[in-house]
């Protein structure tokens, strides 16, 4: 269970810190008591095993601590956020069966409509006070009349322990469904790697919604007696800098966009930042120049590169800085109890240096997608989890990942995957982001078009760009167009938005 990791951290590390956010601070003897309190509350108001609860807030302590109550009284957790629309948030509660809602009374305007339209089996919501005691928990009830047929649903569903969603779908995102055993499993095998210790100090600033966010942060700090320092104000480079410095940080988790950013910073050397000793990333590809600045930047500190999904729970492979620096483009090896095998189309298993689509096997895989048998079984054919990621192994058995099967582009043939070409165009000084992607051709089915994101104050060549595309690229990859834009899309979690509409700079 859970709730069990926070149970035995706070038997031993009782007046540590467990979390810092907004200069509110809570020890570990404080946060066991709140949810102990909390889950009494909810359990007294109906919240029971196979109940899939909501938990719709930002970065938060109450964040926190709903998570564990919810999870102590054997309901399902499902994180979801605030601001999608009333209209979506209708559907979503609706489609997944949920019973309760669990937020904040600053967004109670948010989810006021829900008295007025139909919501499925609703039962009701709870408002917690932001920054106030678990006694200001309030409770609206919605309605108490429960269909026959949405109780069977919510019944087959009963089973997991949480219910995370897709990132970057504008349809209904698909509930990926992790039991107990998924994420603690996880939660160890990251500790395992990672060896934090008490006095670490762990800065989460992505949204606390996400797998990454909640396996491989929330829990992991939490499990090792660790201080979360947390932050529900948007991640920006100077934000990042200015908390490492004034919280003495000394393990942060980031996306590459993020990490790019703060390289970039104008006033980077004003921070002290030495405290940092592990700067884990994920999330998509870096060049491999923005790793080998990233190392003679931070030199002290061990850099770690993770590739995972969240229907892994979400962790699958690892590298540290000095394999990271001599392998390069690598994902590293599987984390302790889980393998990994390519495929070819037939289901296959290839040998080394063959590519083919990456499959995963261990605890931490999913136990299928809610309401969804059909897409369930394809993910899960054979007893792995195909990933839709395209990759090799080498003879060591380090993970090479070149690109994902939904964005292939196909031109005059020929099989290309958008994400090498970004890592070349990433590689060229005063580039800070780029996107790749096929647009329709009448003669070659697609052209590679590139949009690039120049850093701060940056200029460059775009003959000279291209020159450097073909110095890297086999002939039939380099980009047609080449475009320059202000920004690119991203997700809440910080990956870049495919399909977007983008306005290039004339």
């Amino acid at each position: 269970m859970i709730f069990h990791l926070l149970e035995q951290t706070a038997k031993v590390h009782s007046d540590n810190i467990a979390v810092c956010c907004q200069h509110r601070n809570v020890t570990y003897k404080e946060l066991l008591f709140n949810v102990k309190k909390l889950a009494e509350r909810l359990s007294l108001k109906g919240i029971q095993k196979g109940d899939n609860v909501i938990i719709a807030m930002d970065n938060s302590i109450e964040f926190i601590e709903a998570f564990f109550a919810i999870n102590l009284c054997g309901a399902t957790i499902v994180p979801l956020y605030v601001n999608m629309g009333i209209h979506k948030l209708l559907n979503v509660v609706k489609f997944y069966d949920v019973k309760y809602i669990i937020t904040l009374s600053k967004f109670e305007k948010v989810f006021s409509a829900f008295q007025q339209n139909d919501c499925g089996i609703l039962s009701g919501i709870f408002y917690l006070k932001n920054g106030g005691e678990v006694d200001d928990c309030r409770f609206i009830e919605i309605s108490s009349i429960v269909s026959e047929v949405s109780q069977t649903c919510a019944g087959k569903e009963a089973d997991p322990a949480i219910i995370l969603f897709s990132s970057g779908t504008t349809q209904m995102p698909k509930g990926i469904m992790l039991s107990n055993h998924n994420i603690v499993s996880n939660v160890m095998a990251i500790s395992d790697y990672l060896k934090l210790i008490p006095e670490d100090k762990i800065l989460l600033i992505k949204n606390i919604n996400h797998a990454s966010s909640i396996t491989g942060e929330m829990l992991v700090s939490l499990v090792n007696g660790c201080t979360l320092v947390l932050t529900s104000n948007m991640p920006t480079a100077s934000l990042i800098l200015q908390l490492i410095d004034e919280y003495k940080v000394t393990v942060f988790f980031a996306v590459p966009t993020l990490l790019t950013a703060i390289l970039g910073h104008r006033n980077l050397e004003q921070y002290n930042i030495s405290t940092l000793r592990i700067i884990n990333f994920y999330g998509a590809s870096i060049a491999a120049s923005k790793i080998r600045e990233l190392a003679d930047h931070f030199v002290w500190a061990n850099l770690i590169y993770s590739y995972g999904l969240t229907e892994a729970a979400p962790r699958v492979t690892y590298i540290e800085r000095d394999e990271l620096l001599k392998r390069e483009g690598s994902s590293g090896v599987p984390i302790k109890g889980v393998s990994v095998c390519i495929l070819d189309n037939k289901g296959k298993v290839l040998g080394p240096d063959q590519s083919g689509e990456i499959a995963v096997k261990g605890p931490n895989v999913m136990l299928g997608y809610y309401k969804n048998e059909e897409l369930t079984c394809k993910a899960l054919k054979g007893g792995l989890l195909h990933t839709g990621d395209i990759g090799c192994l080498d003879s060591d058995g380090y993970l090479y990942v070149t690109g994902r099967k939904d964005n292939l582009i196909i031109r005059s043939g020929k099989n290309i995957y958008p994400e090498e070409i970004e890592s070349v165009l990433m590689g060229f000084k005063g580039v800070k982001e780029a996107l790749v992607r096929g647009e329709a051709d009448e003669l070659a089915g697609e052209d590679i078009v590139a949009y690039v994101v120049l850093g701060e104050g940056r200029k460059i060549n775009m003959r000279e760009l291209l020159m450097h595309c073909k110095d890297n690229l086999e002939d039939y990859k380099i980009p047609q167009k080449i475009f320059e834009v202000e920004q690119l899309e991203k997700t809440l979690s910080g990956k870049i938005v495919r399909k977007q509409d983008l306005k290039t700079i004339m």
